[in-house]
């Protein structure tokens, strides 16, 4: 496939200048120029998956900067676990981002807070898409509740709209190379919508939601400047200070769950994140943190 290279510079010129506000409160945060030098966008008109493609180039690219990887399409995408990822052409936000962390952060906080990576940019996936949503149709975005369901999907209105998919690799004691995709249905049609079988959480898109079309490039542009502004603060104090932000954003706080990790299933009330990522779940025995494992409750 055509690999159409974005200059940097291109990421400085907003259609929409609300996006500085999307931006955390940090030194180089508030400086726009700043980001977007630290942030290389590659773009293809079409790959297997710009997970795939991260996995395989990734010790090729710049380790100083936050690389972003996207593409039109993806004839093989990759969701989690076993599942794919559908997208029609050109309809999606289809992104993969590579950074490391930087020396100056110790192995002991690496490798706590590598693991949820994977909130920090479904919390930032949910700033932007309100933020459209607000610019371009302000009228009805009342209705509209766009959340994150833990650990990796963005949702609205008991529909899901995106996806998180991150790894990390391990290098010299700690786990500071951090593989993070996401994928956001922005155009697609609910023609092409119902073909995706999700009896649980369908799947929606930001045209539905919303009854408008989207820039989705200009969405790549807002997302990767967002994520690239959280991060200057993630390096810094890590997960706790996003821990609030995205309880907010939560829809199963407060909620009967059922939570299945490995081959068990525990009942209980979701309450949210510790400062450590897991998850907290109030049960009979009191209340218990969890790593890892998927709720699997109706909405």
């Amino acid at each position: 496939p055509l690999n159409r290279l974005y200059s940097p510079r291109c990421l400085v010129s907003f259609p929409r200048p609300w996006t500085r506000a999307l931006l955390p409160r940090t030194r180089m945060a508030g400086s726009v120029d700043a980001l977007a030098e630290w942030v290389c966008p590659i773009h293809f008109d079409e790959l297997d998956s710009t997970q795939k493609y991260v996995e395989r180039e990734c010790a090729s690219f710049d380790q100083g900067k936050l690389t972003v990887v996207s593409a039109d399409f993806q004839n093989a995408g990759r969701g989690t676990g076993e599942r794919t990822w559908c997208a029609t052409q050109g309809q999606s936000a289809l992104m993969t981002f590579y950074f490391t962390f930087p020396s100056s952060c110790s192995n002991d906080f690496v490798n706590r807070n590598a693991p949820n990576v994977t909130q920090v940019l479904a919390s930032c996936a949910v700033n932007v898409l309100t933020a459209t949503a607000m610019q371009t149709c302000a009228s009805g975005v009342a209705s509209c509740r766009f959340g994150v369901k833990w650990p990796n999907d963005v949702v609205v209105n008991d529909h899901k709209i995106g996806g998180v998919l991150a790894r990390a690799l391990f290098s010299a004691g700690r786990l500071d190379r951090i593989i993070a995709g996401i994928g956001v249905n922005i155009n697609t049609s609910q023609a092409d919508l119902d073909e995706i079988k999700r009896p649980v959480w369908p799947a929606t898109s930001l045209q539905v939601v919303t009854g408008r079309t989207h820039d989705v490039g200009a969405f790549r542009r807002d997302l990767s400047l967002a994520f690239a502004g959280a991060l200057q603060t993630f390096f810094v104090s890590g997960f706790a200070s996003f821990r609030e932000s995205l309880g907010a954003m939560d829809v199963f706080v407060g909620r009967s769950v059922t939570f299945r990790i490995h081959e068990t299933a525990i009942e209980g009330t979701y309450l949210g994140t510790n400062e450590e990522g897991h998850i907290l779940l109030r049960t009979e025995g009191g209340v218990q943190a969890y790593p890892s494992g998927e709720i699997i409750c109706c909405p």
